[in-house]
């Protein structure tokens, strides 16, 4: 090479250097004195790792050749070196070389062009079923490897978790923003004109973004009941065209829907659907999909690419496992590929964007190898005419007697011979009853350890809630004779009795006696009504709600033994299985415990960090009680009904801190706290997300440091108080007397 012409070759590189250095962190500043200690000379470290290329202008290789100097010196005395790299005119072409190669281009990922101009990276990164933190850095493995196209969701729980990683190499200046396409989904109960706009807005809050890509209608259903989904498509597909009309989101298609029921949507669309997403591999090809959409010039994704493992499991398919197909793994083997990426390769070949998903980095890199080569016509057909078809993602959860879509077939919009399970055959569980946490009880009865409070709701609200708490995976429901809505839940009872989403012994139903039925001659009627008001022939768990029956004179009466005898007969009688108290003292417990047959099983008060009840919870470990804890998020409606003042739980800077280092909700990190506090736990709500979120706490801890700190609250006041329980003639003339304090 000339001398003129290694002079522009070096100008060009450094002014490629010069431009990139901002992007570089400081590590650390050598300094160097003279003796009296007057400063000569700075040395700056720069950390390379994570960028993906290297470039320096003359003045900064002449720091990283102090560097290397200070470095050796450093190695002399022992001390500790960071990572770098000597560069030098020699070896900083084939340097920057290599370090680009870390990362791929965006370049070399396929793209296909929407409807509307727009472009989508044909293998995108699926995010759904990981374990918490899993996610975050899968995303990072994803686009430090190439990927361009994250597919995300509402219902994942996840997307703060992808938010974190795209503000991890936005910085890092792997990819910018404009070379991602982020996909996310609107659940179920999202779907109002009403709904529409802050669920998207919360989701590009968690991803940290100021649009989306595409937005999809994750399911063609809302939950309700009746002949139609309501609200009906129509609302939802217009309300997510005014985000389009503001920029909010790029392009808007739908996922798991049906050709019909796209046609539907392109009847009336301003903005037709760019993108349909639904389950595609060699074991479910959808063809006659695929020819619609291709007709109407709508992309297709096919999520499930690989047969969908954790789908089959949890839609509890059974049949042959795609990724042991002897074709598949006989093909796979003569062409020297994985399954999975002749699986994905098979997409790509069959018209469709690609999601596999994966957490592990060496998939994740395998699953992106698949652009450089192809399957030969033969594997293609092959793999194209295996005989078995079934859909693994099925529509179970979504049938409903009462509903829009009773059978398979009604929501796939499939003809005869396609599959027709009812919900009444399938059942509409979304979680087992094992996966709920459970305590054994003195009796050697299990308790679920979080169960729905349904205390202080609407009339109408308690019904709606248990049937979305049963479905999200609860097992236990908190009821009481004075909530006077045991009606409501009855009837939820049965809807999901009914429905298969569980039977009567998956349930622990907890009910309470009133004060006014502590009599022996009124204790039986009064579990008969509550019985009659739940359509059920036992309760789990009778609770005597009060110590307290409104007589006047020095003593309850009646006694609190012969309440308790009483309830000891039901359970001979097999109408109630364990017995117990609510709001009662450590001394009253131990009054009963002197005298009774059957003893509590249960102690049902209020616990959680501003009210700890340390003392009860000691007293009735030593005795094999459970504790059960009421107003674990502080009680805002109790605090408010007794005119408690002070501090509000829920704001609590320590708990708002915790949460948000834990990207957890403060609601949850209460529920985890009474968790760990060995307490199960009656959270109250009647809105869906919530009772899903309240739920979402048994796969991860609180931090030992974080517990503890909770646990060290100076507050505390108790929010449910006995005053309306006190007279000057009564047996309790102040709140000292009544809890025995």
């Amino acid at each position: 090479m000339s001398a003129a012409a290694e002079a522009e070759r070096m100008a060009q590189l450094g002014a490629e250097l010069n431009a990139c250095m901002a992007r570089f962190k400081s590590r650390e500043d050598h300094v160097t004195r003279d003796a009296s200690g007057k400063e000569k000379g700075r040395v700056r470290f720069f950390d390379f790792r994570g960028v993906d290329e290297n470039k320096f202008d003359a003045k900064e290789k002449a720091s990283i050749s102090e560097a290397v100097k200070v470095l050796r010196e450093r190695k002399q005395k022992g001390q500790h070196l960071p990572r770098i790299v000597k560069i030098t005119p020699q070896n900083m072409e084939s340097l920057i070389k290599k370090r680009a190669s870390r990362y791929a281009e965006a370049s070399e990922v396929p793209t296909a062009t929407l409807n509307n101009g727009r472009k989508i990276p044909l293998i995108g990164l699926g995010t759904w079923k990981s374990k918490p933190g899993e996610i975050k850095q899968a995303t990072l493995h994803a686009l430090r490897a190439g990927y361009r196209h994250v597919d995300c969701a509402e219902y994942y729980n996840n997307e703060h978790e992808i938010g974190e990683a795209l503000q991890t190499v936005f910085s890092e200046g792997v990819v910018k923003r404009e070379d991602v396409f982020l996909t996310s989904k609107l659940w179920n109960n999202h779907h109002s004109k009403e709904s529409v706009r802050p669920a998207v807005e919360k989701i590009l809050k968690n991803l940290r973004v100021s649009h989306l890509d595409l937005l999809l209608i994750h399911w063609p259903y809302t939950g309700n009941v009746g002949p139609t989904v309501q609200p009906t498509i129509r609302e939802t597909w217009q309300a997510m065209e005014a985000l389009v009309s503001e920029g909010l989101v790029h392009s808007i298609g739908v996922s798991n829907f049906s050709t019909k029921k796209v046609a539907d949507i392109i009847s009336y669309a301003q903005v037709p659907p760019s993108v349909v997403q639904v389950e595609i591999h060699p074991y479910w090809r959808q063809d006659d999909l695929l020819s619609f959409c291709g007709e109407r010039n709508i992309h297709v994704t096919a999520f499930s690419p690989l047969g969908s493992p954790d789908s089959s499991a949890m839609f509890q398919r059974k049949g042959p496992k795609l990724m042991d197909d002897p074709t598949l793994v006989s093909i796979a083997s003569s062409l020297n590929k994985s399954p999975a990426q002749c699986l994905i390769r098979w997409g790509l070949q069959h018209g469709t964007s690609i999601l596999p998903k994966s957490v592990n980095e060496g998939r994740i890199r395998s699953n992106l190898d698949v652009t450089s080569w192809e399957l030969p016509r033969a594997d293609y057909e092959a793999l194209c005419s295996l005989s078995f078809q079934q859909r693994m993602v099925t529509a179970r959860y979504w049938l409903n007697p009462k509903g829009p879509y009773k059978t398979e077939g009604e929501f796939w919009d499939e003809g005869p011979g396609a599959e027709t399970s009812s919900a009444n055959e399938v059942g509409m569980g979304y979680a087992d009853a094992s996966e709920v946490p459970t305590a054994t009880l003195n009796n050697g009865r299990k308790i679920p350890l979080i169960g729905l409070g349904t205390w202080k709701s609407k009339p109408g609200e308690i019904k709606q809630a248990t049937l979305h708490a049963l479905r999200a995976g609860y097992r236990h429901v908190d009821c009481a004779e004075y909530y006077n809505n045991e009606h409501e839940i009855g009837e939820a009872l049965q809807t999901v009795f009914s429905e298969g989403v569980v039977k009567r012994e998956d349930v622990f139903l907890t009910s309470k006696l009133w004060n006014n039925h502590h009599s022996k001659e009124s204790v039986r009627p009064a579990v008969e009504k509550i019985l009659k008001n739940l359509r059920v022939s036992h309760l789990d768990l009778l609770l005597i709600h009060w110590p307290y029956t409104g007589n006047v004179g020095p003593t309850v009466q009646p006694t609190i033994r012969e309440t308790w005898q009483a309830m000891e007969a039901l359970v001979s009688e097999g109408l109630v299985h364990s017995i117990g108290v609510s709001n009662f003292s450590t001394k009253k417990v131990a009054d009963i415990i002197s005298y009774a047959q059957v003893p509590p099983s249960v102690v049902q008060v209020e616990i959680h960090p501003y009210w700890r009840q340390d003392d009860l919870l000691s007293f009735c470990g030593e005795r094999n009680i459970h504790v059960t804890a009421f107003s674990p998020l502080g009680s805002p409606d109790s605090s408010a009904m007794f005119q408690r003042k002070g501090p509000k739980l829920m704001d609590d800077p320590t708990l708002v801190s915790i949460a948000s280092s834990l990207n957890k909700s403060p609601a949850q990190c209460l529920i985890r706290w009474g968790l760990q506090h060995g307490t199960s736990i009656l959270p109250k709500s009647v809105n869906e997300g919530r009772i899903r979120s309240n739920l979402d706490v048994t796969s991860w801890e609180l931090p030992r440091a974080d517990y503890e700190a909770l646990c060290s609250l100076s507050f505390q006041q108790r929010m449910v108080t006995a005053r309306y329980w006190l007279n000057p003639k009564g047996p309790y003339k102040t709140e000292g007397e009544f809890w025995d304090e």
